[in-house]
């Protein structure tokens, strides 16, 4: 049985002044730019769990401790960490004073008498005592006294009160998860990453599971080396080889260069590999091209052993920058791996990923995904908020799959211009380039078309919990009127938590009713005139444009007019494509609404 990450703080360490709490998944993804302190999160997860002390220029300036904190879920009740479970979490914090001991404690209840909290280390006369002074009997031994105060703790339930309380590492650090680092190093060196799974099975070798799923050493040793040598020789010759064979088919045998010594414990240098030539050869002997098609084998290979052990011991995988030299396809493939691994429901494992790449940004679930940003040497970590909204979680679980939404466009793009209709995706980002002389996208900016998003209110939700400040709507005049039947409507968009201020401030309304009407009937007539000739090639007038505009919908009534005359079929976003290549900048800053779009989305870029 053992505990799983849920949160860590970091404070004192390098680039974390004080990073506020960081949360983790089964899949948690850390981007942000170089050396924004991504890999020092590694480091702090090093020192934590791997008891290792820090470096003495790991300590910010000024500072002469180092704080880590984490937070852990309890899948079951533990039974001798159970004073320390509140509400199924267990907070240990390990504090490393420069040139000084570790300090561990564990945020836990305590008995408010302190007598009920150190009875089990008391003598007999002391034990006497409390008993005399609780009322109880003395008994006639100290099993019969111990029992009786546990008794009257369940039954009494004396008041209690939270502390910090220090504990010996021995005592927690057999529920503690095992890390695992993978650095940029090891995604060109096989043998390495061979390495790290065996020490696993080896270690695991030498434990057995009691009753309540603890993880306790074996009693005999007894032909335990000759078991370690067959599970191990399996492992490679049989496991691995299938996987190594899929991307290199040619290799026909593998066999492991290891030694086993119980004082020093499992070395291991390499294969050997038979590829049919005759010549024995080595992983280091094959080309980088080779190398990282093995690499892939052995992640494979690795989540089939973790998955099938059986262990109830947990085990924290971080990957720094593992698309590092691998092609597009490769990183992919990577990705994959890794997650399903960490996700799957028998897995043991929880992983991290460091990376810049966005085939693994835009594929992991956005809500797992940590940006670390650093501003004046201090990085602080940014994530989206759900507040346990369904909705918004509902919307993050699927937005690589909603037009417009990436997670590479929620974290790094700087506005989000949101609009109802296919005519103004289409015309917008024209107009933009005429009035700033930039396109959105080398603004920063994306465009979602709320229309064509099926997602659009759990969308909404989510960016005015998350991106208020630089999400901007740009909706037809229309949806404000009772009775609208728009999809997005004012009342709609307070509905899902946009205010009167904001929609003051960041919403802008076009038309008399809608986008396409704000055009003059003289544009209209030039537009025609160029790129939609009547069939018998007559000339557009102001007046056919005049005539339709007291129709209910001036847009369907222009669409119908031009195909019918035209005797082709024109839609709503050719016409809008086209009247926006025909403005001029002139043009455009004389319509007001699109205007001052334009100019607050210069505002919230700047």
């Amino acid at each position: 049985m053992s505990l799983r990450l849920d949160s860590i703080e970091i404070k004192g360490l390098k680039c974390y002044e004080d990073s506020g709490v960081i949360p983790f998944h089964d899949l948690t993804v850390f981007i942000g730019e170089n050396d924004a302190g991504k890999s020092t999160i590694f480091d702090a997860i090093e020192y934590f769990f791997n008891n290792q002390q820090p470096l003495i220029y790991d300590y910010r300036e000024g500072v002469d401790r180092i704080e880590i904190k984490c937070v852990f879920s309890v899948p079951e009740n533990i039974e001798e960490l159970e004073s320390f479970i509140i509400d199924n979490k267990i907070t240990i914090l390990k504090v490393f004073p420069k040139n000084e001991a570790i300090i561990i404690e564990v945020i836990g209840n305590v008995f408010i008498d302190n007598d009920l909290n150190i009875f089990h280390e008391m003598d007999a006369t002391s034990l006497k005592g409390l008993l005399t002074r609780l009322g109880l009997d003395s008994q006639s031994n100290q099993g019969l006294r111990k029992a009786s105060l546990q008794e009257y703790i369940t039954e009494q339930n004396p008041a209690q009160e939270e502390c910090d309380i220090a504990i010996p590492w021995n005592k927690v650090n057999r529920y503690i998860p095992i890390f695992q680092r993978y650095s940029s190093s090891d995604y060109g060196n096989p043998t390495s990453t061979i390495r790290k799974t065996l020490e696993l099975v080896y270690r695991e070798s030498f434990y057995e599971t009691d009753g309540d799923g603890n993880e306790i050493l074996k009693t005999s040793f007894n032909g335990l080396q000759t078991e370690i040598e067959t599970s191990l020789n399996s492992k490679l010759e049989t496991q691995l080889l299938l996987h190594i064979q899929k991307y290199k088919p040619e290799i026909v045998s593998i066999t492991g260069n290891y030694e086993i010594d119980f004082t020093r414990g499992l070395s291991f240098s390499g294969l050997n590999i038979d590829n049919g030539t005759g010549r024995p050869s080595t992983l280091e002997n094959m080309g980088d091209g080779s190398k990282k098609k093995v690499f892939l084998s052995i992640l494979e290979w690795d989540s089939e052993i973790n998955i099938g052990n059986g262990s109830t011991r947990n085990i924290i995988r971080g990957y720094d920058e593992p698309d590092a030299h691998l092609h597009y396809h490769a990183q992919r493939e990577m990705f994959y791996i890794i997650k399903d691994l960490a996700e799957d429901v028998d897995s043991n494992i929880q992983s991290i990923i460091c990376t810049h790449a966005l085939t693994m940004i835009d594929r992991a679930p956005a809500k797992c995904i940590n940006h670390v940003i650093k501003t004046d040497d201090k990085s602080k970590i940014q994530f989206l908020e759900t507040d346990d909204d369904d909705d918004i979680s509902e919307f993050l679980n699927q937005v690589s799959a909603i037009s417009g939404f990436k997670n590479s466009n929620i974290f790094y793009e700087k506005c989000f211009l949101l609009v109802e209709g296919e005519g103004e995706e289409n015309a917008l980002p024209i107009m933009y380039k005429k009035y700033t002389n930039r396109s959105l996208i080398e603004d920063g900016v994306i465009l979602i078309n709320l229309q064509t998003n099926g997602q659009w209110s759990n969308a909404l939700k989510f960016l005015n919990k998350n991106k208020k400040d630089s999400t901007v709507l740009f909706l037809d005049a229309d949806t404000q009127y009772p009775g609208s039947n728009s999809r997005v409507t004012q009342e709609k968009l307070e509905g899902v938590g946009f205010d009167g201020t904001y929609l003051g401030t960041n919403c802008f309304f076009i038309g008399d009713k809608e986008f396409e009407d704000v055009f003059t009937d003289s544009q209209y007539t030039r537009l025609c005139n160029t790129h939609f000739i009547k069939h018998d090639s007559s000339a557009w007038l102001e007046n056919d444009f005049l005539m339709i505009r007291e129709e209910s919908k001036f847009s369907e009534s222009l669409k119908i007019m031009l195909s019918r005359c035209c005797r082709k079929s024109i839609g709503k976003p050719e016409i809008s494509f086209q009247i926006a290549h025909l403005l001029t900048k002139d043009d455009i800053e004389v319509i007001d609404p699109i205007k001052n779009l334009f100019d607050k989305i210069e505002e919230i870029i700047s």
